[in-house]
């Protein structure tokens, strides 16, 4: 009887739902993003205004979106890539004028 009392309990507990466990934050505050990106205040501020980071307020604090600063900077490093992947006259006739 204690057995089968057991099995129940163990049936019980392997159907319960599993708690979500997140391993990383969703969202920063304005100073781990300004520590994240190297910017200023003014700097994360006016990306915020430009709409180049996604954020909200939860009362008095604002939230930057971790997603959002991740897709700044893959956007910002394509930027670089596609400057650079620019042929040599043109650099030099940029230059030249």
């Amino acid at each position: 009887m204690v057995a089968d009392i057991r099995k129940q309990l163990d049936v019980h507990t392997m159907t319960q739902p599993q708690g979500i466990t997140i391993d990383a934050p969703l969202v920063a505050s304005p100073n781990q993003a300004m520590k994240a990106l190297l910017v200023s205040r003014a700097t994360l501020y006016s990306l915020i205004n430009d709409g180049e980071l996604e954020s909200y307020t939860e009362g008095r604090s604002r939230r930057i979106t971790v997603d959002s600063i991740n897709a700044y900077v893959k956007r910002r490093l394509a930027a670089e890539a596609a400057r650079r992947a620019r042929p040599a006259k043109d650099k030099a006739a940029s230059a030249a004028a």
